[in-house]
């Protein structure tokens, strides 16, 4: 069943589960091309975004996700996987090359990462030297930070159509945190081309193993998409998250400073937005989950369809009012839990929920192992392989996100704990407490708790990379 995250929301239904059968995948095959590299392809979608509000996850069950859904049906769902970083450049560099924030100095998105750490073998550049042919589309590195290098071909995003006038919910000088519908067809959207681009890499013939990654933008802000997905949502039957007034009171200075209540929640509640930006959401969602379905079904119709790995990942969470606080760059567990799939063939089984903590830096040496590359011996993750083939296997390591040198959240299967860089402290029980609601940190009976988590901090840390001003 999902994790128990449905007890916050105001629903008169008592959320949504979905059971999927344990079959084991199939034996790979090849892609029936004489002479073809037997070894799996691989695709690696990742989504900007995207929090817990899937059906597989249960995060929210207004949520429209029946494609994401029909992918988790066929692999290992992570339900409790997490970002090296809340934040979009520093999560995915960390994922690409397999170095946390900690080690890198890569801790904010306007930090070129490449700068820091200019002798990085990437993920892909490791495949493209293990001999598979590596293309990309879309979103996979941070925007402005895209790594040449770490492909053969690269098909860049095009941009959205955009409303009349703007910014549509009316907060001033709001950027593009904003959200509304856009006139024309998905077509136009720049997310279906990257699709429609990923799509031709699929139908073609090849004789090389294909790692083909394609990265989706929304549900990344603004949440402009066409208005049918805004439709679907009417505004009157939109539920907000249970957020507490006093929600903040057992927070210490620190983690308020990252909440910004005086910010973007009070701009949402003045302008009466809260609504609105959950239908925007929810509404992005489903455009994606939309382009999810046609790259699936390109897929299933390609030569390539038996023997294909697929990883899903999304580079972070994302609050929508939860302790006061929109967006990701928090470390409490909306901004840092993420929807993570991998589908295997022959070594998965089919639909199956692992509850073991995972993260996201566990991507690349899980891919190293699953295609028979060499193993890098400075990747700071793990192969999940073991948890692929017995998703109840023994395993024992919290994933630890960072936010800004010095912050770090450290989550086992239970406990959360929050250190900051001034020594302030928060500590979760989500057996108990799932949304985060008491700060048991001051507790003396936790003592032993919070030393046991305090372990998997790291032990030095990088200064800030040089950075540069990016959007």
């Amino acid at each position: 069943m999902p994790l128990p995250r449905l007890t916050a929301w105001m629903l008169v239904t008592a959320g949504v589960g979905f059971t999927f059968q344990g079959s084991v995948a199939s034996p790979p095959v090849t892609n029936g091309n004489r002479g073809a590299d037997e070894r799996p392809h691989v695709l690696f979608l990742a989504i900007d975004d995207l929090n817990d509000w899937t059906g597989f996850l249960g995060g929210n069950p207004q949520a429209s996700t029946p494609n994401l859904d029909r992918l988790a049906s066929r692999g290992v769902i992570f339900e409790r996987a997490y970002c090296a970083a809340p934040a979009c450049n520093p999560s995915r560099a960390a994922l690409l090359t397999g170095i946390r924030p900690s080690t890198s100095g890569v801790y904010h998105n306007p930090q070129p990462w490449r700068a820091a750490m200019p002798d990085a073998m990437t993920l892909p550049q490791h495949f493209m030297a293990g001999g598979y042919e590596v293309l990309g589309g879309g979103k996979i590195f941070h925007g402005p930070f895209n790594d040449p290098a770490s492909w053969h071909e690269y098909f860049e995003r095009p941009g959205d159509p955009k409303p009349r006038e703007t910014p549509v919910n009316g907060i001033p000088r709001t950027a593009h945190f904003d959200w509304g519908p856009v006139e024309g067809p998905d077509e136009a959207m720049g997310d279906h081309q990257v699709v429609d681009w990923a799509i031709t890499q699929l139908e073609r013939d090849r004789e090389t193993p294909l790692f083909l990654a394609v990265g989706l933008y929304r549900p990344h802000l603004p949440w402009y998409v066409p208005k049918a997905y805004f439709d679907a949502f009417p505004i009157e039957t939109i539920r907000r998250p249970e957020v507490p007034d006093d929600d903040l009171d057992d927070i210490p200075p620190a983690g308020i400073a990252m909440a910004k209540p005086k910010g973007d929640h009070r701009n949402v509640l003045e302008y009466e937005q809260w609504d609105r930006a959950i239908q925007g959401y929810l509404a992005s969602i489903a455009f994606t989950d939309h382009q999810v379905g046609r790259l699936l079904d390109a897929l299933d119709r390609s030569p390539i369809a038996r023997n294909t790995i697929i990883v899903t990942w999304g580079d972070h969470g994302w609050h929508l009012g939860e302790k006061q606080h929109w967006r990701k760059f928090a470390l409490w567990e909306e901004a840092t839990r993420v929807p993570f799939l991998i589908s295997a063939p022959g070594v998965s089984p089919l639909g199956v929920r692992c509850g073991r903590t995972v993260s996201l830096m566990d991507v690349y040496p899980t891919l190293i192992e699953l295609c028979g590359l060499p193993e890098r011996p400075e990747l700071e993750g793990r192969s999940l392989a073991p948890l692929l083939r017995d998703p109840a296997s023994p395993w024992d390591h919290p994933a630890l996100t960072t936010h800004g040198r010095g912050n770090h959240a450290v989550r086992s299967e239970r406990w959360r704990y929050i250190r900051y860089a001034n020594g302030s402290e928060e500590l979760y029980d989500h057996d108990a407490d799932p949304m985060e609601w008491h700060n048991l940190a001051d507790a003396p009976e936790y003592l032993a708790i919070k030393a046991g988590l305090a372990a998997s901090l790291p032990t030095q840390e990088a200064p800030n990379a040089a950075s540069e001003t990016t959007d």
